[in-house]
C-alpha cells in the first residue's frame, strides 16, 4: 500500500458515538484530562501546549485553560480545516507525521495525546516517542490517554497505512519515557453503556528538570 492509498481517518473513527452519547463521553474525558492537567500544574499557566493528531479538535480546547499559546497538529487536511473553523484561537496545523512536527527543541511545556499512539504500529510509535522527548521541555508534562489492554489487539499491526488498535500496558509507555517520572494514572472512563468495562488509562508523565 502506498502513501496515497492510506486509510483515511474521519470522524466516525476518531469517536464510534454521536449525539447524546458523544457529549456524554465527552463531558467525561475534558473532566478527567482538565482534572489530571491541575494536578499536574496546579495555578500555574505554561506558556505553550500541543497536542499530536489532534483530528477536528475534540480535546484540544482544554489545553487554553492551562496554556497561553496552543497547538494541534493532526495528519488529515479535513480535520485541521474543521478545527481552524471551530477554534480560531488555537494554532492547528497539517503534518505528513507526528514523528515530525514543525516545532523547535524544547518548544513546549505540555504535551497531549489522546488515543493516538495506539493506533501506531510499534516503529512508528518508537520514532513519535522520540519526538515528543524533542519538543518536551525538561520540567515539561506529558500527559497520554492510550489503550492500554494488551489483549485488545487488531489483526494487521505492521503497516503504518493501515488502520489498527494495538493495546500496550502501561510499562510500555514508561518504557519509551525511561528517563519521565510516572506521577498519575487513572482509568479512562466513558459514558456506562459501552461494552467493554476497561477503554484505556491516563498516564501523565514528568519530565526531569536536567537534560536527560
Amino acid at each position: 500500500m502506498t502513501e496515497s492509498s492510506r486509510a483515511v481517518w474521519k470522524a466516525e473513527h476518531v469517536v464510534d458515538v454521536r449525539d447524546a452519547v458523544f457529549a456524554a463521553r465527552t463531558y467525561l474525558e475534558h473532566r478527567d484530562v482538565r482534572a489530571l492537567l491541575a494536578t499536574a500544574l496546579g495555578s500555574r499557566h505554561v506558556d505553550r501546549a500541543c497536542e499530536l493528531g489532534s483530528g477536528f479538535g475534540r480535546m484540544t480546547p482544554v489545553l487554553t485553560e492551562f496554556a497561553d499559546v496552543v497547538f494541534g497538529f493532526e495528519r488529515e487536511p479535513h480535520f485541521v480545516s474543521e478545527a481552524r473553523s471551530l477554534y480560531p484561537n488555537i494554532e492547528f496545523r497539517q503534518v505528513a507525521g507526528l514523528n515530525s512536527v514543525p516545532a523547535v527543541e524544547h518548544s513546549f511545556s505540555l504535551v497531549l495525546t489522546f488515543t493516538v499512539l495506539q493506533h501506531l504500529i510499534d516503529a512508528t510509535l518508537a520514532s513519535v516517542a522520540a519526538e515528543i522527548h524533542r519538543i518536551l521541555r525538561p520540567g515539561g508534562f506529558l500527559l497520554m490517554c492510550e489503550e492500554t489492554d494488551p489483549g485488545h489487539v487488531s489483526d494487521v499491526v505492521t503497516d503504518p497505512n493501515v488502520m489498527c488498535t494495538i493495546g500496550r500496558p502501561v510499562p510500555i509507555y514508561q518504557s519509551l519515557f525511561p528517563t519521565f517520572a510516572l506521577r498519575a494514572t487513572r482509568p479512562r472512563v466513558i459514558e456506562p453503556t459501552y461494552p467493554r468495562p476497561d477503554v484505556g488509562t491516563y498516564m501523565l508523565f514528568e519530565r526531569p528538570n536536567s537534560i536527560d
